[in-house]
């Protein structure tokens, strides 16, 4: 029969998770310094990122209710269209 879970593990399992997790991120860091092409790239497309967004936001506000306007036009329907439907 297997044995039941200690309650020493489960109260170590966050400590060594937490302490997996700050090794990685410490080994990722020394890592990525090294590479300065790596952090000029990540900082360019951050920025491409980020102008985008505003780029889209600024344009959403200038035409945001164009578009919706466009979108909920009411629903009219014309001679040509209603005799083409009836056919």
């Amino acid at each position: 029969m297997a044995e039941p879970w200690s309650g020493q593990f489960l109260q170590a399992l966050p400590a060594t998770v937490l302490g997996a997790l700050g090794t990685l991120g410490s080994e990722f860091l020394r890592e990525w310094e090294t590479q300065d092409m790596r952090v000029t790239l990540f900082k360019l497309l951050l920025l491409w990122l980020v102008l985008s967004l505003l780029g889209i936001q600024l344009a959403w506000g200038f035409y945001g209710n164009t578009v919706t306007g466009l979108y909920h036009r009411p629903a009219s329907c014309s001679s040509w269209v209603c005799s083409c439907l009836q056919v």
